[in-house]
């Protein structure tokens, strides 16, 4: 059974394998390693990416309060990247990660969902599509409670394909 969804729409691949159901991370730093650590031992991003993006998320901090979670979004730059993709976890305990647009505050994150986005010019139409999960608190809900890999891909997969009936009615 092929549990990988590479569909040209969304532009990346979401992937069972890397996914992580209530990690026990500790700390921003942890969870960025073994979602990177993911990415890299199935070939998506380079050796470098995980550092990377643990090096943006000090300068460019990632977290996001929506109403029914903290979700962070930790990504970097198209060329640590070989093909697109995103890695997701739900956290055991609630992390704390700074603040987009507003370093100085931080939000606890219970959702990750990092990027590797291997094409400049699709960064910001992801990043969009996967932020627009913010208002979506059915799906957030969905992913922060789920207690399968298949269950949080389904939210996420679920989410976009309502996004495009979206944009199609536009």
């Amino acid at each position: 059974m092929n549990t990988s969804t590479n569909a040209e729409e969304i532009n990346f691949t979401i992937d069972e394998s890397l996914i992580l159901v209530h990690d026990k991370a500790e700390t921003r730093e942890e969870i960025i390693n073994k979602l990177g650590k993911l990415l890299f031992d199935q070939g998506f991003v380079k050796d470098s990416y995980t550092q990377a993006v643990i090096d943006r998320e000090r300068t460019y901090p990632t977290g996001l309060q929506a109403k029914v979670a903290g979700v962070a979004v930790p990504h970097t730059d198209t060329d640590h990247v070989n093909h697109p993709a995103i890695a997701i976890a739900t956290l055991a305990n609630p992390i704390n990660f700074h603040v987009m647009g507003s370093p100085e505050d931080q939000v606890p994150v219970e959702i990750v969902i990092m990027l590797a986005v291997h094409d400049a010019k699709l960064v910001i139409p992801i990043l969009r599509k996967v932020i627009f999960i913010l208002e979506n608190d059915q799906a957030l809900l969905k992913m922060k409670n789920a207690n399968s890999k298949i269950e949080i891909k389904k939210a996420m997969l679920d989410h976009i394909k309502e996004l495009k009936e979206k944009e199609k009615t536009k």
